[in-house]
């Protein structure tokens, strides 16, 4: 077999004794082996340094994603230990590995997940790991229903207006308790969502993430908290009167039926909806609607202006009818012989899967983090935050991977594509948009569209944008309209 060698070592320096296997010690091992057994080392790989109870090591990963695209036929270690640290980080690497149709040998343990007794190893270890999942989910379930019958309000962060005791209650901040309070009567009253930022930022009252900018959309989220009335709460466990109240129940109802801002849903005639970003924040554009001179409902997409980072200093906007076009005409240049998409792009339903299995797991992820250490321990909470990292981590190599190797498989011709176009739907068009384009970024103006707007194709975009989950600071992007595409670009 053609194998990749890994080699880890969690600290290098003042390491000593039978326990520290040095880097040399392992290559050795592995070259014994494989000239003893007719294999190959296709590629060595090292993280050192690196404790293995960390998923998201370079080396690791790297070898990983080589058997994942065929590239070789399995990873080869000197001892299994330095593969990973735990039954849990084993089993999503094994099944990274079989997915991909790969082998796991260990020297040292005589183990090879290609024959017999290796399978049946590599089975143990995934029970035992779907075991140890079912374990931390009871007590995760048992520890939110405990916390919340102590009253403790199992949130990742503490909301605005509160301040957590040493027992991990809540009581009301001496600054900011008032403030929240008159921002309920004044929303009951018919204050806009706007005038509540100004009051909220006025009085400098800082949000949960430490903002001192407050957007609707933080507003509207802490208006919809009961947490406010007293009641501490998990997924379906309550307690009232679990700490002192901010507002009565009446007044939390009143300040609910004014509404709250809407965000259309991803898809509803929005053919770039995900892919269209402002250049004066990098924000991705809201699809939003205006009605025309004569009564019409036009579609266009906007900036929202107003975000967690701050204020866009130049929010673009622009008309659906004009930058739908535009940007579907480069999509079919780019699919050309000459463009630069010269390759098909994948297109199938498989890749769909991979897609929603990425999200899942990171809502997962994003629910687990507003899990209590102290409620659940911290030998759990570390379990726990693992399993559910080494999950995300799985799913999205699993997307790139088959993104990477599904080649020219899927998708029609250009001209096939473009004669199919009008018959297919808003979601199969932007799917197939996806899978070529990483953005599209829009300038303010009123200039032709094509000075405007610039399509980052497939892994031309920066890899810190902001989205969902993803704090970052803000900043333009900006490019040369004479010297156009991303050479020519620079962040500012």
């Amino acid at each position: 077999m053609n194998l990749d060698a890994y080699i880890r070592v969690s600290r290098v320096a003042g390491r000593e004794g039978e326990a520290f296997i040095s880097p040399t010690a392992q290559r050795e091992k592995i070259t014994k082996f494989v000239d003893l057994h007719g294999h190959r080392v296709a590629r060595w790989h090292e993280d050192l340094d690196q404790p293995g109870s960390k998923a998201a090591r370079p080396g690791f990963q790297a070898a990983l994603a080589r058997v994942e695209v065929g590239e070789t036929d399995g990873i080869v270690v000197a001892k299994l230990d330095r593969f990973a640290r735990s039954v849990a980080d084993a089993a999503v690497a094994i099944r990274r590995l079989r997915d991909g149709g790969g082998q796991l040998v260990s020297v040292e343990d005589q183990f090879d997940s290609s024959t017999p007794m290796g399978r049946f190893a590599v089975n143990m270890i995934l029970a035992l790991a779907e075991l140890e999942l079912e374990r931390i989910r009871d007590g995760w379930a048992t520890a939110q229903e405990h916390a919340v019958r102590r009253g403790v309000d199992v949130a990742s962060r503490c909301p605005t207006g509160y301040r957590r005791r040493d027992d991990g209650r809540l009581e009301p901040h001496p600054k900011y308790a008032t403030h929240v309070s008159e921002v309920f009567r004044q929303r009951a009253a018919g204050a806009s969502w706007r005038e509540l930022a100004a009051y909220l930022e006025e009085n400098e009252v800082i949000g949960p993430y430490g903002n001192e900018h407050w957007t609707t959309a933080a507003i509207s989220k802490m208006i919809a908290n009961p947490v406010y009335t007293g009641e501490a709460r998990s997924g379906r466990h309550r307690l009232a009167g679990a700490h002192a109240a901010l507002v009565t129940a009446g007044e939390w109802r009143a300040a609910q039926g004014k509404g709250s801002p809407s965000t259309p849903r991803n898809g509803d005639g929005a053919l770039l909806a995900g892919l269209l970003r402002c250049s004066g924040c990098r924000y991705v554009l809201k699809p939003d609607k205006m009605r025309g001179r004569d009564g019409e409902q036009l579609r266009l997409y906007r900036c929202r202006g107003d975000h967690a980072a701050g204020r866009c200093p130049a929010p673009a906007s622009v008309m659906a009818r004009i930058v739908e076009p535009h940007v579907v005409t480069d999509f079919f240049a780019a699919l050309g012989p000459d463009g630069v998409l010269a390759h098909a792009i994948p297109d199938d339903a498989e890749l769909d899967e991979a897609q929603r299995l990425v999200e899942e797991a990171e809502r997962e992820l994003e629910a687990f983090l507003g899990a209590s250490v102290l409620d659940l321990g911290r030998d759990v909470y570390r379990a726990g935050l693992q399993v559910r990292q080494g999950a995300v981590e799985e799913a999205r190599a699993r997307l790139d991977a088959l993104a990477a190797t599904m080649g020219a498989t899927g998708v029609p011709p250009v001209a096939d594509l473009e004669a199919t176009w009008p018959d297919l739907t808003i979601a199969e068009r932007r799917r197939i948009l996806t899978a070529g384009i990483d953005a599209i970024m829009l300038r303010r103006g009123s200039s032709p569209i094509g000075e405007r707007a610039l399509v980052l194709w497939k892994d031309e975009a920066p890899d810190d944008f902001p989205r969902r989950g993803r704090r970052v600071p803000l900043c333009s992007f900006e490019w040369d309209t004479d010297k156009p595409g991303v050479a020519g670009m620079t962040v500012a």
